[in-house]
C-alpha cells in the first residue's frame, strides 16, 4: 500500500473534542500521536477547518516542536494540514519559520 493509500484525515475537532487549541498539555497528546504515526510511517491529514482558535503555545508545543525533532522534510510528507485559516494560518507559520 502506498502512503496515498493509507492516507487517513482526522477532523481535529471532533478527535479532540474542542474547538480551541490552547493547551500545551492538549498539544502534547496530539503530538504523541503524530510521532506515532511518523515512526509507523503512516501519514496523516489533519483538517483544521472547524478549529475557532489555535493558541501560539499550542502550535509551539504540537508542531514546533515536531519540526525540531523530525525536520522539515519528514513532516511535509507524514502531516498534512488543511482548513487553516485566518489567525490560526497565521500562527502556525509564525511558529515554524521561526524554527529555520
Amino acid at each position: 500500500m502506498s502512503a496515498a493509500e493509507s492516507l487517513q484525515t482526522i477532523d481535529v475537532k471532533t478527535w479532540t473534542g474542542t474547538e480551541i487549541l490552547g493547551s500545551r498539555e492538549l498539544a502534547r497528546r496530539v503530538r504523541a500521536f503524530l510521532v506515532e504515526q511518523i515512526d509507523k510511517e503512516q501519514p496523516v491529514t489533519l483538517d483544521l477547518q472547524n478549529i475557532e482558535i489555535m493558541t501560539s503555545a499550542f502550535a509551539d508545543e504540537c508542531f514546533g516542536k515536531l519540526w525540531d525533532r523530525f525536520g522539515s522534510e519528514s513532516l511535509k510528507t507524514m502531516i498534512h494540514i488543511k482548513g487553516l485559516t485566518g489567525n490560526n494560518k497565521a500562527i502556525f507559520r509564525f511558529v515554524l519559520e521561526n524554527r529555520r
